[in-house]
């Protein structure tokens, strides 16, 4: 059998289901990069082994502050989550971008994960002193020899000495935040530390996540039984089928496909790339120069989330068709529900529970009042009678 031509996307009127008709209903919680540099040659990140994909998509550089505070000024934004591809701490705008920020009352998270191997000066008391909300600091070792197996580069004494710091000015504000998550990618060559590094993130006070890797191919596992079992992972397997199983299921709060509706990837110079994984291509809209609501409504982006869906076939110029996620889901046959459709649906839900309440309460109302009207036509009949 020929295989089979893509053609480009062509929105057609059952696809504008997911266009936004206008910005009260756009995503409150964003995904804005930082920076996309980063000074560590990590084993498998797409940004060093595809130099030319990142050329052609995101680019390296930095998120301007200008930038930052346009966006924040003219839309209705609660939270963001400023890490991504990069390190957010080589950005020299940030301390400006975290106060700004706390001006406004906008949560900051840096979830996606940072390495922490240079902390400009000032900035763990800026973290701590403008409330910024989490780090999750990305950590494969405990020990400098197994560390720099993966991080290539890295400087485990850099980094917990950056971690005692941020702690000391917790300490000194009397702030829990931000929350401290040390973040542990489980490979071959570092799984015999597992013990080792509970201790170690208990005494920094820290929160432990243990994640699988994603690249099973490098370092596998040498006991996946007895790493599950240590670290309390439901699975090593991070097919994206799988993982989109678990967001279903509420084991996961987050999938990839889902950012594009929930909280959509937005580029250091304004490019939507729509989910985290995106780096080596863009949905054509500018949040900075079009603006949010007509970026977000990009006809590339529309048709992306009705390929998601199973609504529409894929197309060569839409940049999930050549995602591994995507392919995968394909191959399972296993599709996003859209969240928008979801969102509807529990809102009709409630309104239907509310409506069925308040016709409870206007009929027991009813039956009150007719109580009421019966006891004073007895109590009036009653008296004529005595009379």
């Amino acid at each position: 059998m020929a295989k089979r031509t893509l053609k480009k996307h062509e929105i057609k009127q059952k696809h504008l289901f997911e266009a936004y008709e206008n910005a009260s209903e756009l995503p409150k919680r964003v995904r804005i990069e930082a920076s996309s540099k980063c000074q560590l040659d990590c084993v498998e990140c797409y940004m060093r082994t595809d130099p030319e994909g990142v050329a052609n998509g995101c680019q390296l550089g930095n998120l301007k502050f200008k930038d930052f505070k346009k966006f924040v000024d003219e839309n209705d934004i609660e939270s963001v989550e400023i890490s991504n591809h990069g390190e957010i701490f080589l950005n020299p705008e940030l301390d400006k971008i975290i106060k700004y920020a706390y001006e406004k009352g906008i949560e900051l998270n840096a979830g996606n994960g940072v390495n922490l191997n240079y902390l400009p000066k000032g900035m763990a008391e800026t973290l701590v002193k403008y409330q910024f909300q989490s780090l999750v600091i990305s950590i494969d070792g405990a020990t400098q020899e197994t560390y720099e197996q993966y991080r290539v580069h890295g400087r485990l004494d850099k980094v917990l000495k950056n971690i005692e710091e941020i702690n000391f000015y917790k300490k000194k504000y009397k702030s829990d935040l931000p929350i401290l998550t040390w973040k542990f990618i489980v490979f071959g060559h570092n799984e015999h530390e597992i013990p080792l590094v509970k201790k170690m993130a208990k005494k920094l006070k820290m929160e432990l996540e243990f994640t699988a890797n994603c690249a099973p191919e490098y370092s596998p596992l040498k006991d996946e039984a007895k790493v599950i079992k240590q670290t309390g992972m439901i699975t090593t397997d991070l097919s994206p089928h799988v993982m989109l199983e678990e967001y279903n299921n509420h084991q996961t709060d987050w999938f990839y496909c889902a950012f594009l509706w929930e909280e959509p990837q937005i580029n250091w110079d304004g490019k939507i790339l729509g989910c985290c994984s995106l780096y080596n291509d863009d949905f054509g809209g500018n949040a900075f120069k079009d603006g949010y609501l007509k970026a977000m409504n990009h006809s590339k982006m529309i048709y992306a989330k009705n390929m998601l869906t199973n609504n529409a076939p894929p197309a060569k110029d839409i940049p999930c068709t050549q995602c591994y996620a995507y392919i995968d889901l394909q191959k399972s046959d296993y599709y996003m529900t859209s969240p928008k459709k979801l969102k509807l649906e529990k809102e009709a839900l409630e309104k239907k529970k509310l409506e069925k309440k308040e016709n409870a309460k206007k009929k027991t109302t009813k039956s009150s009042a007719k109580k009421t009207t019966a006891k004073k036509t007895t109590a009036k009949k009653t008296t004529t009678k005595k009379t």
